[in-house]
């Protein structure tokens, strides 16, 4: 009788290990529209910000190695890219615990040329119900670039400056770290 009893302890604890696992590691979902604040960074800057909305859509799921796998589309609404819709949809973002989705863009073009667009990095909770978003800057020559003094920022949900800052802060908590906050 006893060892009936262990081995449905043990049969148990085996589902329930099998729950967790499939529970934590399957995809789920993600189709928010967030309404915040575009922004940037700096206290000379404090004046520029204007609203902003991002639409993000696709399946977030965590890897044994405990990086984030996004496959979706992320567009902020009214702005205009290099990139078409169809390559903006259902790209994969990978991201290591902490830090933030790379947002890169490729696509190709007659002759085999192949082109990319770096939006910026994504930091997200764990449903996306709250996002910062760094921008990067693009100059003429190609070339890009965003900077903790006077970057500039996209945070989600966020009513003014204050509460935008503060949100981007904890979210890029693990970046961050050793770092002066962003003001």
């Amino acid at each position: 009788m006893r060892k009936k009893v262990v081995w449905i302890v043990i049969i148990g604890l085996f589902l329930a290990a099998i729950t967790v696992g499939l529970w934590r590691y399957s995809a789920r979902g993600v189709d928010v529209r967030l309404e915040g604040l575009k922004y940037r960074l700096g206290t000379i800057h404090a004046s520029e910000v204007e609203p902003a909305a991002i639409r993000i859509e696709g399946t977030v799921r965590r890897m044994l190695s405990g990086k984030r796998e996004f496959r979706g589309t992320v567009e902020i609404e009214g702005e205009s890219t290099p990139v078409s819709k169809e390559v903006m949809k259902n790209l994969t973002f990978r991201a290591r615990k902490g830090e933030g989705f790379h947002l890169i863009y490729p696509w190709f073009e007659g002759g085999g040329n192949m082109h990319s667009f770096l939006l910026g990095e994504l930091y997200a909770n764990n449903d996306f119900s709250q996002i910062t978003l760094t921008l990067y800057d693009h100059q003429e020559d190609g070339s890009s670039s965003w900077g903790g003094d006077d970057g500039l920022m996209l945070s989600a949900p966020a009513k003014d400056r204050t509460e935008a800052i503060r949100l981007a802060n904890k979210l890029m908590a693990h970046r961050l770290e050793g770092l002066q906050p962003l003001k």
